[in-house]
């Protein structure tokens, strides 16, 4: 590892980041009138972000910056790809993907890390998928920053592991090994008529909160926190709503050997919009 790396990896771990994800995420959820609708101005202008695609087009109406940054879309602003087994679940950059090979998922140019670890460490949710394929997707703060069902899928199983909040931007992804498995975030096991489909949240710095659809904000805790869900409890269409970031992170989706290979369009460093293909 060189020196500049080394120290870059000092200051991720010197830094306080889980308190000031709290920090930002309580000021992101405050209404403080002027200060927010300059807040949300500026981000506009900052970010470039296109109101003609939001279901709610006037920055002045949303009562707090969160609020914005969580907006929603016109149904017709992302078109779902129908001629394909399943789909992106969100704006963003491909970070990465391939083939989970002997347990290990690619990072970074030089760089893998566990599956196992990922998954929160039990080998029997790990098994179906080896030999399978990965996509790891990061959102920037300019993205819409809903998340949607690649997939027709009924909901098996939750694991929330708690961690760090690593930023998990490209600095961070190639000079920091296994910065997925150190981040907070919340594992989902679904089944599909083809077999099991996987979708992790990965939190990171200044994400205020994950919410899901079927339980909510999903509370910080120190152990790890398992749930199993009944058949057809939660049960999502391919481009449903299944949740959303309160600020920039990354989505990994992971599905068996027997789903196939990624459609043409997914190539690391690119940008993906919610509804494209990402599997044949």
């Amino acid at each position: 590892m060189s020196l500049t790396n080394t120290l870059l990896k000092f200051f991720d771990y010197a830094m306080p980041f889980s308190t000031l994800t709290k920090l930002m995420g309580r000021l992101a959820e405050a209404k403080m009138g002027k200060i927010s609708a300059f807040l949300i101005r500026d981000f506009i202008k900052a970010y470039h972000i296109n109101l003609e695609e939001c279901q709610n087009p006037d920055p002045a109406s949303y009562a707090t910056f969160n609020e914005f940054f969580i907006r929603k879309l016109r149904k017709d602003a992302r078109p779902i790809a129908d001629k394909c087994l399943g789909i992106s679940p969100v704006d963003g950059t491909v970070g990465a993907c391939g083939t989970i090979t002997a347990g290990r998922l690619i990072q970074a140019k030089g760089i893998d890390y566990s599956f196992k670890a990922l998954m929160g460490g039990d080998s029997q949710d790990c098994a179906p998928f080896e030999n399978g394929k990965f996509a790891t997707l990061y959102l920037s703060p300019s993205n819409y920053h809903r998340v949607h069902m690649p997939i027709d899928a009924t909901l098996v199983k939750t694991i929330h592991i708690p961690g760090r909040h690593f930023p998990v931007g490209k600095r961070n992804t190639s000079h920091m090994p296994g910065l997925y498995t150190a981040n907070e975030r919340l594992v989902c096991i679904f089944e599909t008529q083809d077999g099991p489909f996987c979708l992790i949240f990965v939190g990171a710095a200044i994400v205020g909160s994950i919410h899901t659809s079927w339980s909510g904000t999903v509370k910080r805790r120190k152990g790890l926190g398992i749930k199993y869900y009944e058949p057809d409890q939660h049960s999502f269409l391919k481009g449903e709503e299944i949740g959303y970031f309160c600020f920039g992170s990354t989505v990994i989706c992971m599905w068996p050997e027997s789903f196939g290979d990624f459609t043409d369009n997914i190539v690391e460093g690119t940008p993906i919009h919610m509804g494209q293909p990402l599997c044949r």
